[in-house]
């Protein structure tokens, strides 16, 4: 299940998107960076995604996950 398009976002959450494909994932992960997830440090950002992909850059924001599906394939 991709990243929500809006509402509160989890950081937890969006560990579990990048690392299991599954933002409603139940694992609990500690030490949790926005900056790990964003710069590809957790998982590589799958950049077929179009515009709804984390831009890497300073500051970070939760917001730029909305709509992230990291197991997204190009069509």
């Amino acid at each position: 299940m991709a990243v929500p398009s809006s509402g509160e976002l989890s950081l937890n959450s969006i560990y579990n998107e990048l690392d299991d494909d599954n933002y409603s994932g139940v694992t609990t992960n500690s030490n949790v960076s926005l900056t790990d997830l964003s710069d590809g440090t957790v998982a590589t950002i799958n950049t077929n995604n179009g515009a709804s992909i984390p831009d890497g850059s300073e500051p970070h924001g939760m917001s730029e996950f909305y709509s992230y599906d990291h197991d997204k394939t190009k069509r």
